[in-house]
């Protein structure tokens, strides 16, 4: 007879090589339950819920608000550093705040585009750049160079906001909206001034935006992925080596499941909502909408 485990609590619990076929996991809470290596052949799962338990989503809530407030931080930093560049008096320093603003407005096309290589591809080389300029023209006498020091630490900043923005949307999950609106009040509340203040929240709304690409798995983006694939393998609902064959997700919110490897031939997906999940998709040799 068929195992019966519907309408349970099993989070973090445990079926690791079981032979589950046919059984019932009706309205269940499966996050953070091991199912590797189970034989699930037929297996029901209509209205579950999987992904990570409760706790440890807040754990990752808090270190995804304590990157945000420094997300929020290294935005406000970029546009004061971007401010005292335009408010100089040497001609040098302005015109490489130009140069900086253009280079950032590149950089979040660009990234939107071509998701982290943009670091690589425009970033690195400009600053490389300024650098070299700056040296050159330090020594021979035809500037201080303070325009291109300015450049080179407006772009790190910029980088360094990208990255800890994109880490904290892709911990989040849900409530990644909530934690870009405090990137935004702490980087104004930081700066005390117009240009922190506008640099937080243009550089919030690009790295939500961005980020939503990351994680729908646009080309470009496999970088940014690995994060968000790293967090459901650790804590999330694992299928993975699973035998899923014929089994029925319909109605379910499959969020943070791992599917590394398991067979998901003739699985019915109806109606279902996922998010962050990990499939090897050679695996899906026939699937039910």
């Amino acid at each position: 007879m068929a195992k019966d485990y519907s309408q349970k609590k099993l989070r973090n619990a445990s079926f690791k090589d079981e032979d589950l076929s046919y059984a019932r996991f009706s309205d269940s809470d499966l996050r953070g339950a091991d199912f590797t290596g189970a034989n699930l052949t037929g297996a029901i799962f209509t209205h579950v819920r999987t992904g990570i338990t409760p706790l440890n989503t807040v754990l990752l809530f808090v270190l995804a608000l304590a990157i945000s407030l420094l997300s929020g931080y290294v935005a406000m930093l970029a546009g004061q550093t971007v401010q005292t560049m335009f408010k100089s008096s040497d001609s040098n320093v302005r015109l490489a705040g130009i140069v900086t603003c253009a280079i950032t407005v590149l950089f979040i096309a660009y990234a939107w585009w071509r998701g982290g290589s943009a670091i690589m591809h425009l970033i690195i080389p400009a600053v490389l750049l300024a650098i070299v300029v700056g040296v050159v023209a330090y020594f021979s006498g035809l500037g201080t160079g303070m325009g291109m020091l300015y450049l080179v630490l407006a772009l790190l900043l910029v980088t360094v906001m990208f990255i800890v923005g994109i880490i904290a949307r892709t911990a989040a999950g849900a409530v990644s909206n909530i934690l870009f609106i405090i990137v935004a009040l702490s980087g104004g509340i930081f700066g005390r001034s117009a240009g922190g203040g506008i640099g937080t929240v243009i550089m919030a709304i690009s790295c939500a935006l961005i980020s939503k690409r990351a994680l729908s798995g646009t080309k470009g983006f496999e970088g940014l992925k690995k994060i968000a694939d790293f967090i459901t393998r650790k804590f999330g609902t694992s299928f993975r080596n699973s035998k899923l064959t014929e089994a029925n997700f319909s109605q379910s919110k499959i969020y943070n499941a791992d599917f590394t490897n398991a067979d998901l031939s003739f699985v019915n997906w109806a109606n279902s909502k996922k998010f962050n999940c990990i499939t090897d998709v050679t695996k899906m040799t026939v699937v039910k909408k």
